[in-house]
């Protein structure tokens, strides 16, 4: 590669190529292969910032330079720099200067690398970052500042999601101390400026375009608490913002444009988020000014917004703040009497639930994005879900009157429905007001758990909605939505036999009706019925595989069918991830039922192959693989045993082999397509087949073929990848009984490089514990000897120069895993654990054991881990070379042991029965994870590097004594009792009398 490469000249040729189809790729992979050359990225951005190319070439430079920061500035750990560190530091000197010069599209994009680069060097290695920033703010240009506010938003605003530390207050304080003086001389200016120049349109919008971003600062500053600044400037600055969230003029309102807000909508909204802010954690400093602020808010929501979809984000801050304000008795009195009731039905409850033609205009062009936006318990925020909350605020405070008066209105939209569905949304706007009233508080995804006393839920669905579920009267496709969402919403107050009843009628609407919204809707009922628990404690399911078989085939099959429908573009298909859940919430309550899994599987993998085109939904793809794994799971498992196989008479080889042959191709497709965002997934898939694929036949051919790949570098590069190729890799170790391929130097250095990489990484050094412990479990010991020593010296350097808590954690469990699987006729000498860390330097076992493994041994929570560990140290006791080189250390470890066991004790009075106890090796839960809840739910909404763990086919936690169960203290106890009993008398005489009084109460 010749350094003319790194030249601007040809940086500037690559992107020129990048913006043509037929050369995009190639000059995409050229880039990426220069990128790391010293001068590369400097010289990036001054193409970036070069006048004499077109805009599109300096436009994918800057996209180039954006995930050129996000991917290459710092490595997974954050500990060093990926990128040369002298281009580093002119970027940094730079790049702010670049930005302010740049065109808006490009500043944006420019300003977004900032921020990347500020997440990871701000405050600490980029102290001058704020006063870079500060230096180009400016009394008369607002163009510039507008620029530079937009990059300090976007670094201060991750404060308001962090957790309170000592180390986020120093980075708030620094920034405070360099910032408000300059923030208040800006607010005050525009202020200024603003009132001058109430006529100028072009001016006004960029004055409150920096005005928005000053109010988002200010919250920023005041997420975690009010600064004494803030503190000592209220009234200033409180009367500018309330002057601002007064303020009209109509050269900033398009009345024309219906979709986009308004830069004086945005305003007015920050304004709200802010003073709802103020309300609700410092309402001790804000009160005398929070009365003129609720009267602005109500006058706002009256006056101000119309129906245009472009205010609806302003009015659900504004009813949000409303009903955080009914919270304070203070101010309750507004809110109580008949006639504001009235008031706040007809112009604030009313008008907001009413269903607009906007709403009916997204309810058929955009269905799914309906369906989230109308569910309640999601992430977005809608007029209709803001004007329910608070009217069920204002329920609490007089629950009588405001029923009374709310039925009053439901009536009247009833009767003038006429019973004939022709005015449907006032009968809409009925049930919609109805629910609202009967359910108390919000529809969680467990759905109503109480309602309003002084309603008949069961009553009014028969009389008014009953007959638009079965689908009489033509009824219209929103009233039928309305039906089955009742349902949805009040499922806990419905008998099991009315729920059942009902399962039908939804499955006839899978099949039936093609309206998008009307089954889509279907399909989250039935997979929200079939989710149902009791409330008791053992959290039973209400419906169980015998309820669900009669209609089993036939839902199965319409909702692949609805699947299907929109095969023709990857994206379609898998727009809608309700319905593949509902998929597999029936396969996880109809277990051992299904007959045809083969042709399930198969259409599964036929929607695998077309969304592998194009991964645009992570649900949608996590809940199909979660499919295939369980169709896999109880399909070769016999005897409806949920747990992993233990022998091969547990499985159906032959369907077992089905699958394989099935399944593996298709996996292999998605490898070789490099389709990132189901990589992950593959592993986990690929190793679950083989754990369950018997040992004592070895390891199948297609995974001795994966061994080189798994081995090599690139696949390791993606966080994501790095779980699920463990978990393979582990498994072809195991299957590899006889050590047929690892053997001999050349196939187990590649495989030690690997658990180097990954003990190396704090992020992943969990993984690189597991590796090596089936290496050294697995792999025999003539073949490793060469490497041994190694093997702890890399070991032992990442535990003296930059362990972490965790690591030690874990090390200590590796510790004792080794020394529990190392004896007579076991892969490891009876010793090896002791000599391991002797190996790097003679006596070292003591400090090592001293220093980190006795003092790690009580405080492990989890009982897997502790139940290990506590044995493992303990059967020290019975090691000759321990109690020949060691005996020294005898008395502190029994002295350590019985402190463990005391903490034990109380532990295990109070263990309950539902407790799960989860890994600190991120292998998976101790006990079977129940298929019945909502394990399978997923709340990543974007594919990235995060790694999804797949519920279906979960393993649990490597166990040297798994048949010692992790809660069954008597016998843990026993065992660890049973080694110190083993110790010479003389010995224990040394305890002081307080040891040996706990011996006594432990039963020695």
């Amino acid at each position: 590669m010749s350094v003319e490469d790194n030249s601007l000249e040809s940086i500037a040729k690559y992107l020129e190529l990048s913006l043509y189809p037929a050369t995009a790729k190639q000059a995409e992979q050229k880039l990426r292969s220069i990128e790391n050359l010293p001068g590369f990225s400097i010289n990036l951005l001054h193409v970036i910032d070069s006048t004499n190319l077109s805009t599109g070439e300096r436009l994918a430079g800057s996209l180039f330079f954006k995930n050129l920061t996000k991917r290459k500035w710092f490595n997974s750990d954050g500990s060093d720099y990926l990128l040369p560190k002298e281009d580093v530091f002119k970027i940094k000197a730079e790049i702010i200067d670049i930005m302010i010069k740049l065109p808006q599209n490009l500043q944006i994009q420019i300003g977004e690398s900032i921020t990347l680069i500020a997440e990871s060097e701000f405050p600490k290695n980029w102290n001058t970052l704020i006063d870079q920033l500060i230096s180009k703010l400016s009394i008369t240009d607002f163009f510039v500042n507008k620029s530079i506010l937009l990059v300090c938003h976007s670094i201060f605003k991750k404060w308001r999601s962090l957790f309170r530390s000592d180390e986020l207050f120093s980075e708030i304080k620094l920034v405070l101390e360099k910032f408000t003086k300059p923030f208040l001389d800006l607010f005050l200016e525009l202020d200024k400026l603003i009132e001058i120049n109430q006529d100028n349109e072009a001016l006004l919008n960029i004055y409150f375009e920096n005005l928005l971003l000053l109010i988002q600062i200010y919250y920023d500053f005041n997420c975690q608490d009010i600064p004494e600044f803030f503190e000592d400037n209220l009234n200033v600055l409180m009367t500018l913002i309330h002057k601002y969230l007064n303020y009209q003029n109509p050269k900033l309102i398009n009345l024309s444009e219906d979709f986009e807000p308004d830069i004086l909508i945005k305003l007015k909204t920050s304004i709200i988020e802010l003073v709802s802010l103020y309300v609700s954690r410092y309402a001790d400093v804000f009160d005398p000014l929070i009365e003129s602020f609720i009267t602005t808010v109500w006058t706002l929501i009256n006056n101000f917004v119309t129906k245009q979809q472009k205010f609806d984000i302003l009015v659900v801050k504004a009813l949000q703040f409303l009903t955080s304000i009914i919270k304070f008795q203070k101010f309750q009195y507004i809110f109580q009497n008949e006639g504001s009731i009235n008031e706040i039905i007809e112009k604030i409850i009313l008008p907001n639930i009413y269903f607009r033609e906007s709403d009916e205009e997204m309810f058929e062009d955009e269905p799914i994005n309906f369906i989230r936006s109308d569910l309640e318990g999601s992430d977005f925020d809608s007029r209709r879900k803001s004007a329910t909350d608070f009217l069920r605020e204002l329920k609490d405070l007089n629950s009588e009157l405001l029923t009374a008066t709310v039925m009053k209105y439901v009536n009247q939209f009833l009767l003038s429905n006429n019973n004939d569905n022709k005015d449907w949304r006032n009968k809409d706007t009925a049930i919609y007001l109805f629910s609202s009233l009967a359910a108390k508080g919000s529809v969680t995804n467990l759905g109503v758990t109480s309602t309003n006393v002084l309603v008949d839920v069961i009553k009014f669905f028969t009389d008014n909605i009953a007959n638009d579920l079965i689908g009489s009267n033509n009824s219209h496709p929103i009233l039928i939505v309305d039906s089955i969402k009742y349902i949805f919403t009040f499922r806990n107050q419905l008998s099991k036999d009315q729920l059942l009843s009902a399962i039908p009628l939804l499955i006839d609407h899978l099949s039936r009706n093609q309206n998008t919204v009307v089954y889509t809707y279907s399909a989250i009922t039935i997979e929200k019925l079939l989710s149902l628990t009791s409330f008791n404690e053992t959290h039973t399911p209400v419906f169980n595989k015998q309820d669900i078989e009669p209609f089993m085939n036939n839902l199965i099959t319409n909702l692949f069918n609805l699947i299907l429908l929109h095969d023709y573009t990857p994206e379609k298909l898998a727009e809608n991830e309700f319905l593949i859940k509902c998929i597999m919430r029936v396969l996880i309550i109809s277990e051992d039922l299904i007959s045809n899994r083969l042709s399930i599987i198969e259409q599964l993998l036929k929607i695998l192959k077309i969304t592998a085109k194009n991964p645009s939904n992570p649900k949608f793809s996590h809940y199909t693989f979660e499919s295939i794994g369980l169709l896999i799971k109880f399909g070769i498992l016999k005897n409806n045993t949920k747990k992993p196989p233990t022998n091969i008479a547990d499985i159906d080889i032959e369907l077992l082999n089905k699958f394989i042959e099935l399944v593996i191709p298709a996996l292999l497709n998605i490898l070789s397509d490099d389709v990132q965002e189901f990589v992950p997934y593959t592993f986990q898939i690929l190793a679950y087949l083989l754990e369950i694929y018997p040992i004592d036949l070895g390891l199948p051919e297609t995974y001795k073929n994966l061994i080189k790949p798994l081995l090599s570098p690139s696949v390791w590069e993606f966080r994501g990848n790095i779980p699920g190729i463990t978990r393979l890799l582990i498994t072809i170790i195991e299957h590899d009984k006889t050590n047929v391929i690892f053997n001999n130097q050349e196939e187990i250095t590649p495989l030690l490089g690997v658990f180097q990489k990954l003990i190396s990484s704090k992020l992943n050094d969990s993984f690189g514990f597991d590796l090596l412990e089936s290496i050294l479990l697995n792999i025999r010991l003539q073949y490793l000897q060469p490497f041994i020593n190694q093997l702890s010296i890399l070991l032992l350097t990442r535990l003296k120069n930059s362990r972490t808590e965790k690591f030690v954690k874990r090390f200590t469990l590796f510790f004792a895993i080794i020394n529990i699987s190392s004896g007579p006729n076991l892969n490891l000498p009876e010793s090896f654990i002791i000599n391991f860390i002797d190996s790097v330097q003679a006596n070292l076992f003591q400090q090592i054991f001293v220093s980190f493994v006795l003092p790690t041994s009580n405080s492990i929570i989890n009982l897997h881990d502790k139940k290990i560990i506590n044995i493992g140290i303990s059967k020290l006791l019975t090691n000759p070379l321990f109690l020949t080189n060691y005996n020294n250390l005898q008395l502190q470890l029994i002295q350590q042991l019985i402190k463990n066991l005391e903490t034990y004790e109380g532990i295990n009075k109070s263990l309950t029965s539902n407790i799960i106890q989860t890994s600190l090796t991120g292998n998976g839960n101790v006990v079977d994870v129940s298929t019945t809840q909502s394990d399978f739910d997923i709340d990543n909404s974007s594919f990235g590097s995060q790694f999804s763990k797949l519920v279906s086919i979960n393993n649990e936690a490597f166990d040297p004594i798994s048949q010692l169960k992790n809660n069954d203290y008597p016998q843990i106890k026993f065992t660890i009792l049973s080694n110190i009993k083993a110790v010479n008398i003389e010995v224990l005489n040394q305890l002081s009398d307080d040891f040996k009084n706990s011996l006594k109460s432990l039963g020695i």
